[in-house]
């Protein structure tokens, strides 16, 4: 996926940004772009900015809890989970 002629800090980038980060495609109608692009310019925001902050606070009034309460929760859920897997193969796949 990444170009040989690429300068090698791009790549560099490009490689910790496909392993770290999801992209997300969205299709707006373009009166409603046009209201976010005034709003982020604005106030400042960038397009990626509002987005992430717009979701984290539907999920907060949504579920009652801080979104970083959530995600140290979910990665204790994963700890276990993988730690159960470890101790024992068979539990995963519902073998007792």
């Amino acid at each position: 996926m990444i170009d040989n002629k690429t300068d090698p800090k791009t790549k560099a980038k490009r490689k910790y940004n496909e392993k770290s980060y999801k992209r997300v495609s969205l299709y707006l109608k373009n009166e409603e772009m046009s209201i976010i692009e005034d709003f982020c310019k604005n106030k400042n925001y960038s397009k990626n900015n509002l987005f992430v902050e717009s979701v984290r606070e539907k999920i907060e009034r949504e579920t009652g809890k801080n979104f970083d309460q959530l995600s140290a929760e979910m990665q204790t859920a994963d700890e276990v989970g993988s730690g159960r897997a470890a101790e024992d193969p068979d539990t995963e796949s519902g073998e007792e």
